[in-house]
């Protein structure tokens, strides 16, 4: 599904196509303390904070028509990152819809304790 300049891919979708991939990049854009409290196995930590701010430069070495995929708790910040990276030149920037909150009752999150 499309929103603008990025699209979107439920948690289910994410997991199947992280399981098949060999360059993956999931970013979690939840501040520190939300991250290390739970998050994805798979995912990298940039908050979107670090983002606005353009702090986050050197957490972003890829590719920029990669395809990027962008979490947050619901999938309300990973939107506005989304659009920041548009911004930034990157082409593929995807969404997950329900961010980490689907993640967990789709039994895909592991506890950080």
């Amino acid at each position: 599904m499309s929103e603008g300049n990025f699209s979107s891919i439920t948690v289910d979708e994410l997991y199947k196509l992280s399981q098949n991939a060999s360059r993956f990049h999931l970013l979690d854009v939840r501040e520190d303390d939300e991250f290390q409290e739970y998050h994805a196995t798979i995912s990298r930590s940039v908050p979107l904070s670090r983002l606005m701010e353009g702090r986050a430069q050197d957490d972003l070495r890829m590719p920029k028509d990669e395809a990027v995929y962008l979490i947050c708790r619901s999938g309300r910040r990973s939107a506005t990152a989304c659009e920041l990276l548009h911004h930034q030149g990157f082409t593929n920037v995807v969404n997950v819809t329900g961010g980490m909150e689907a993640w967990i009752k789709a039994g895909l999150a592991h506890a950080r304790g």
